[in-house]
């Protein structure tokens, strides 16, 4: 028995390779948007909670108010010594790629012990890294859904060896993540309870109703209103989502199909809550926004039983992954986008905000300053975007440009790392604060 435990829990060098090259890569392009100046509001958000929270507030000067009284978030305070210790938003590109790259062993080896041969289980986790969504979570900005997909795969992993405690565990550390996570660990957790063990599922779903009760609860004492999307019952971007649950399944070879239409409805409330939040979420055609995370999570794990029932299919799974990533994904790793051109002065001057002891007011449309500088406490960013605020192109698609750049010869003008013409407006440069 400890013979065949120990080999289901041996990790393939496969995997470790594949692991490996998506963490330096994305962890370059990472950095290389954050010295572009590329990042939005969120990565400086969570940067300056994390950093208040050694003196036990969650207060941000990016949501203007505590963000435990915006989300039910307590299971961030794991990654809050990070940022005591280093104390910089590449700290928290760091952390995000680890919890990735962390997902994909716990997938394997969840693979594993429902039975999948070791190498399609490595296929598997390869394939997670190279899902759209997965990439989309690793390159845009901090959010706790990020690791949604470590902590649901560790939990399936003990449901699976019926480990009460650890999968309670992990269950709790999910539900602190975000007040949704409460709903889905309740509905999963009755799903284990019809179809697997029922001790276990009982068990999940009461520790999300007192979640839940223990929330509401907080939030009526504090006064508080959470940070919830507003719902509508007529459906939107119905073809962004078409296109998100299609690129759910193309990376993992549309393995996810093989365990069955009643099993495939376990994941109607996740597509719903995309489907029918409104009016201001992001269109579901953004693969990787952060609402992606759990419908990957549950798709991943939908496609470890579906290699059990179509082991063939394994093969196809990292051919089909790249060409997501090449064509069709949502962040710089696609055909015909390239790197930031960073602009050195324009970071040199973010970091000096950075380390100022003076107050500054970041204006919202320079929300890259903020990401930077945030970790600093006096630093803050407007509430609201300026009548005159500046918007830069999305992606940097002139390869003569990037090239040139590498050569040290500069375009003539740059928005946010992206060349553009001559008569287009740029965003001024943020240089001063407040006493």
């Amino acid at each position: 028995m400890r013979a065949v435990r120990a080999e289901r829990t041996s990790v393939d060098p496969l995997l470790i390779a594949g692991v490996a090259i998506f963490a330096i890569v994305y962890f370059a392009l990472d950095l290389n948007r954050l010295y572009a100046l590329r990042y939005g509001a969120d990565l400086g958000t969570y940067a300056q909670t994390f950093a208040n929270l050694a003196h036990g507030s969650s207060w941000n000067y990016g949501e203007w108010r505590e963000h435990f009284a915006v989300h039910d978030a307590w299971s961030l305070w794991l990654v809050a010594p990070f940022v005591w210790l280093f104390p910089s938003a590449e700290m928290l590109l760091l952390v995000q790629v680890a919890a990735i790259c962390g997902a994909a062993f716990v997938l394997a080896a969840f693979a594993r012990e429902i039975g999948v041969d070791r190498r399609s289980a490595s296929l598997l986790g390869i394939a997670f890294l190279l899902a759209p969504c997965a990439q989309g979570l690793v390159y845009d900005n901090f959010s706790d859904n990020l690791f949604v997909p470590l902590l649901a795969f560790s939990g399936a992993l003990y449901v699976r060896r019926r480990a009460l405690l650890p999968a309670l565990f992990f269950a709790q550390l999910l539900l602190g993540l975000k007040e949704d996570e409460m709903l889905f660990v309740a509905w999963f957790g009755a799903a284990c309870a019809l179809w697997w063990d029922r001790r276990m599922g009982f068990a999940l779903v009461a520790l999300a109703v007192v979640n839940a009760a223990g929330f509401a609860l907080y939030e009526w004492i504090e006064r508080a209103v959470p940070h919830d999307p507003a719902y509508t019952i007529v459906p939107q971007h119905l073809a962004g989502t078409a296109w998100l649950v299609l690129f759910l399944l193309v990376p993992f070879a549309f393995t996810p199909l093989a365990v069955g239409w009643k099993r495939l409805l376990l994941g109607a409330p996740l597509v719903a809550e995309i489907l029918f939040m409104a009016p201001w979420t992001y269109d579901p055609s953004r693969l990787g926004s952060h609402y992606s995370g759990p419908l990957l999570a549950s798709a991943s794990i939908a496609a470890a039983f579906g290699v059990l029932r179509w082991p063939r299919a394994a093969r196809w799974m990292v051919p089909l992954g790249l060409v997501a990533t090449l064509f069709f994904n949502d962040t710089v790793l696609h055909v015909g986008r390239w790197p930031y051109i960073v602009d050195w002065s324009a970071y040199e001057r973010a970091v000096a905000v950075r380390q100022s002891d003076r107050i500054a007011v970041i204006p919202r449309d320079q929300e890259g300053v903020w990401a930077v500088a945030a970790v600093n406490e006096r630093v803050r960013l407007e509430q609201r975007p300026g009548p005159h605020a500046v918007f830069c192109p999305a992606y940097d698609v002139d390869a003569r440009a990037f090239f040139a750049s590498l050569r040290g010869r500069m375009p003539a003008r740059l928005c946010g790392g992206v060349p553009v013409a001559p008569g287009a407006p740029t965003p001024k440069p943020y240089l001063s604060g407040h006493p």
